[in-house]
């Protein structure tokens, strides 16, 4: 869980510099604080969809009585299928 938690957060760190970067590069200077601002806002879809589905896991996890760690192995193989 704690994986996730530094990843989401790792995660909206990133597109918060990026797009702060980003602004500083455009020919029009763009408003740093609005920047930042339209940064957080991308990054909430994202991380909901990631608490989604790391949670929808646990529960089919917790429903088949299978370990975390054999989740992300299923998962996985069912990726490369």
């Amino acid at each position: 869980m704690l994986d996730i938690i530094n990843f989401i957060a790792l995660s909206g760190v990133f597109n918060v510099l990026f797009f702060w970067y980003a602004s500083t590069k455009m020919k029009s200077k763009a408003d740093p604080i609005k920047t930042l601002i339209v940064s957080f806002v991308f990054s909430i879809p994202l991380t909901l969809l990631l608490i989604g589905v790391y949670t929808t896991m646990l529960v089919y996890a917790i429903k088949t009585g299978a370990s975390e760690d054999a989740m992300w192995e299923y998962m996985e193989q069912e990726e490369l299928q």
